[in-house]
């Protein structure tokens, strides 16, 4: 019983072993035969539009205009200390009678001439006379200002993604597939160049298998739309106190050995690019520049209203992390009408 059983489950496992070997023979026969178009109609598409993406993504600029359209109250005083020119003709009205006493010469007919004499008048209330004014008015006083004033106005950012934090992440995807797009493109594309290509192997000197492709020399054809036309401050200098600083880091990359032949300069005299970055952290620390403005976690600002005239008190600044410390949750914005601003990390 026992014989039998081993037989039967023998001869199974013999058959069994052969129709799968059968089978992986005609799926190799199948991929040898088609392995070419395999590359031409799924491999090379989709890993060249995956790293085309990523060039494209990180050659982007953000061209957009935002409507600004609101009201800003304003309600305080404004002193006024200055002086007011004044030059006019006028009548003036006497409140009160107005004594004159002049001197004249008076003519009496038949009589002769009276010189030196003081005549003495009185100008009657109510009369009025004709006057020139030309003097200075001072003003010194406060001017109370309570109005809503309207704010239309439209702001056009231009904003280039290579020069952003998102230049990092892309450009380590990009990094992560271009070793393998590049060896794709550098791999036979037909039975035809295989022999040439052996040759090249026996002979040894094999291909380049990282050198560029004519996917490679223009891997993104362009965008829809244009960014940045027309637009006249491209050229303006950054305000000093909103410089970002370089911080050391550069992106991990894909696999090690392909990434060390497309970036032989991370990797002299044992070094990586994890040692690298490391490194750079710890000197950004001891410069005093924060973990939260290079590390991705969100710069949190608090903004408060403010009276008239008082002073805002600056935000704390989170102090820098030491080596090995893992860093805390971020604050998060506290209640009552605060704002949270996430601006471009400044150096």
């Amino acid at each position: 019983m026992l014989r039998r059983i081993g037989k039967f489950f023998w001869r199974f496992m013999v058959i069994f072993s052969f129709i799968v070997n059968v089978v992986l023979v005609l799926v190799v026969v199948f991929l040898l035969l088609t392995i070419f178009d395999i590359k031409k109609n799924i491999a090379g598409p989709l890993l060249e539009g995956l790293h085309s993406s990523f060039v494209g993504l990180n050659n982007a600029t953000i061209d957009w205009t935002i409507p600004v359209r609101t009201s800003i109250p304003l309600n305080t005083s404004i002193p006024l200390n200055t002086s007011i020119p004044l030059n006019t003709m006028t009548n003036v009205v006497l409140t009160a009678p107005v004594p004159v006493a002049v001197t004249a010469n008076i003519t009496l007919p038949g009589v002769g001439e009276l010189n030196n004499a003081q005549v003495f008048l009185s100008l009657p209330q109510g009369l009025q006379l004709p006057v020139s004014l030309n003097l200075d008015v001072p003003v010194n006083l406060q001017v109370p200002v309570n109005l809503d004033v309207p704010v239309e106005l439209d702001v056009r950012a231009i904003i280039p993604l290579s020069q952003t934090q998102l230049h990092d992440p892309v450009d380590n995807l990009r990094l992560v597939l271009e070793p393998v797009v590049r060896i794709l493109g550098n791999l036979p594309g037909s039975w035809s160049e295989v022999g040439p290509f052996a040759g090249q192997l026996l002979s040894g000197s094999p291909p380049d298998l990282l050198a560029d492709t004519v996917y490679t020399a223009n891997p993104w054809p362009g965008y829809s739309r244009t960014a940045g036309l027309n637009y006249t401050l491209g050229g303006e200098p950054f305000p000093p106190a909103n410089l970002p600083a370089q911080t050391g880091i550069v992106p991990v990359g894909g696999i090690p050995a392909l990434d060390m032949q497309m970036r032989p300069e991370l990797y002299e005299n044992g070094s990586s690019p994890q040692e690298i970055n490391i490194q750079a952290a710890e000197n950004l620390n001891a410069q005093g520049i924060p973990n939260t403005n290079f590390t991705g976690l969100p710069v949190i600002i608090e903004v408060q209203s403010v009276a008239p005239g008082s002073v805002q008190a600056v935000p704390e600044q989170t102090p820098p992390l030491q080596p090995g410390e893992t860093p805390a949750s971020p604050t998060p914005t506290p209640p009552g009408g605060d704002l949270g601003i996430m601006p471009t990390p400044g150096g």
